[in-house]
């Protein structure tokens, strides 16, 4: 996606059903053929709301069941986190997975039943994530697995709960963050790297090994190259596939050499370009012309204004409505 080009709109629905045949038509539809025991129709429940983009979306979703079912690897990589009722589970022959947050298995076929649960539900597209995978760790996309629906740790699946909660009520809810291109490309890479983290796969094994980190021959050179591409690229939708091909060098190789000899990585000089690109805008900005402090941190990838705000102030000492005002 070009940096200057306006993204698709995100599509938003809502739909309701007291049939439970119509209900298990929606969810195969939706995530992977679902083959369940027979439900009772005598107060049964479902109702579903969802935003979602080319490669994320979330919603929410009420099934009162209770129902036990089969279901084939699914496509695109699903996180459920239980928000009320339950208990939920999957199983996909390797062990039992309870708790309030799981991943759908990708790599064979699972079992799953639940008791009357809300859950909220987080679709990213596999071939994405496996691209950010890829970046953080070296590897080949396709050698990109995940390996278990169980998060490493309680922290870790906190942490998803909160991010994916945000996403939901705050950016896919809005048309006008979701309108910004940064903003849209940078919470896709947020959820991508944060489901790496949560869930055990292959990347994430090569990231946790000492002995996979080799810092190869990088030259400050190669790190000068990067930081002259970011900042002549900051406002376009790049990653650190873009950054480390201009670089002449491996992603991985030159997040060592960042680390070596900037004590960062590339992506956190990327976000340091857009700060100051935003604290420059500011200055240039009229309120009475109707320049906002959402828009100009929109622009420059900051989807969220009140954590803009914190950033800002930790950087300028004052906040950002100030500099405007100035």
């Amino acid at each position: 996606m070009a940096g200057g080009s306006r993204p698709e709109p995100v599509t938003r629905y809502q739909w309701a059903s007291t049939d439970p045949e119509a209900a298990n038509d929606y969810l195969r539809a939706t995530y992977t053929d679902f083959r369940p025991v027979a439900t009772e129709p005598e107060g049964f429940t479902f109702w579903t709301e969802v935003a979602t983009t080319g490669l994320f979306g979330i919603g929410r979703l009420r099934h009162s069941g209770p129902i036990k079912a089969s279901c084939d690897p699914l496509q695109a990589l699903v996180v459920v986190q239980n928000l009320a009722g339950g208990p939920h589970h999957v199983d996909d022959g390797t062990g039992f997975v309870g708790g309030t947050l799981k991943l759908a298995p990708t790599w064979s076929d699972y079992d799953t039943g639940w008791q009357d649960v809300t859950v909220q539900t987080a679709v990213l597209d596999h071939d994405e994530v496996s691209r950010v995978a890829a970046e953080l760790s070296g590897l080949d996309p396709e050698t990109v697995a995940f390996t278990s629906a169980a998060p490493v740790s309680p922290a870790l699946a906190d942490y998803w709960g909160r991010l994916s909660t945000h996403v939901y009520d705050d950016v896919l809810s809005s048309d006008a963050l979701m309108g910004a291109p940064l903003v849209r490309s940078n919470t896709m890479r947020h959820l991508a790297t944060t489901l790496i983290s949560t869930f055990p796969n292959t990347a994430l094994d090569v990231l946790m090994d000492p002995a996979a980190s080799d810092p190869g021959n990088a030259e400050p050179a190669t790190v000068r190259r990067a930081v002259e591409f970011m900042d002549a690229h900051a406002h376009e939708d790049i990653g650190l596939t873009e950054i480390a091909d201009a670089a002449r060098i491996g992603a991985r190789s030159l997040q060592l050499a960042f680390r070596r000899h900037r004590d960062s990585t590339p992506l956190e000089y990327l976000r340091r370009v857009r700060l100051e690109s935003a604290h420059r805008d500011l200055l240039a900005g009229d309120p009475t012309r109707g320049d906002r402090v959402e828009t100009i941190a929109a622009r420059w990838g900051f989807g969220h204004p009140g954590r803009f705000s914190v950033i800002y102030r930790e950087h300028y000492g004052r906040s950002p409505s100030a500099t405007l005002r100035l």
